[in-house]
């Protein structure tokens, strides 16, 4: 984690100055994202927006749950599934290293951001919670949209809970908890679509080269070892 902070932070140095091109590259992807008739994060929001309590709810989960989720996960890995660790933890490292590559090559403005994407900042307008100034400024980088690691982060854990436990309940929860982050990044005006399924992109990428080979057999023999220790 520390090393992926450290790669960030440099990222974050060299997106300085290049807002206007930032901007540039979100108001392209709009454009793209209304070719292929699927611009509907204004409408989204717009819906989402009438329900007060809701919108305060997605608030506070984007500001506190993405970073305690993945550490968590990470922990839980490393204590309890450790004969699998490595594999996950080369996954993170990969999912971050390909983020940090695009990041500081087509650094991306939020839709929040953007004047004619006609979306708003739920945070700071309902909860004033401010990204730009303050303390959240010094260590956010807020071009770096593209792929969305919010997402990303949230299909890492969700995956890796599918693939490490048998319970039925977890693994909904896990698949929820994603889907959630989906309509919330959405509804709080930091991602576009194409953030979103770039950033599903990323995962597919990480999981598949480091669950190659040998690996593949891998969550049903940790299910079994797992479920022996149980009754042992």
């Amino acid at each position: 984690m520390f090393t992926t902070y450290l790669a960030y932070e440099l990222v974050r140095f060299f997106t300085v100055g290049r807002e206007s091109t930032a901007i540039a590259n979100a108001d392209h992807i709009i454009q793209a994202e209304r070719s292929l008739h699927f611009f509907v994060e204004p409408w989204v929001q717009a819906k989402v927006s009438h329900v007060h309590f809701l919108v305060l709810l997605m608030n506070w989960f984007y500001a506190n749950m993405h970073i305690p989720v993945t550490v968590g996960f990470l922990a839980w890995v490393y204590l309890r599934r450790n004969e699998v660790w490595t594999v996950f933890r080369n996954a993170f490292l990969l999912i971050n290293a390909i983020a940090a590559t695009v990041f500081a090559l087509l650094p991306v403005a939020p839709p929040r951001l953007v004047p004619t994407s006609g979306i708003v900042d739920t945070l700071f307008v309902f909860s004033r919670i401010n990204y730009e100034s303050g303390g959240l400024a010094s260590i956010t980088n807020p071009y770096a949209a593209m792929p969305s690691l919010h997402f990303g982060y949230a299909l890492f854990v969700a995956v890796g809970l599918v693939l490490l436990t048998r319970s039925f309940w977890v693994r909904v929860l896990a698949v929820a908890y994603a889907s959630f982050v989906v309509i919330t990044v959405i509804v709080t005006g930091n991602h576009f679509i194409l953030d979103i399924l770039a950033g599903g992109f990323v995962i597919a990428i990480a999981y598949l080269f480091t669950l190659s080979g040998a690996t593949v057999a891998m969550p049903e023999t940790v299910a079994v070892r797992h479920d022996e220790e149980l009754r042992g």
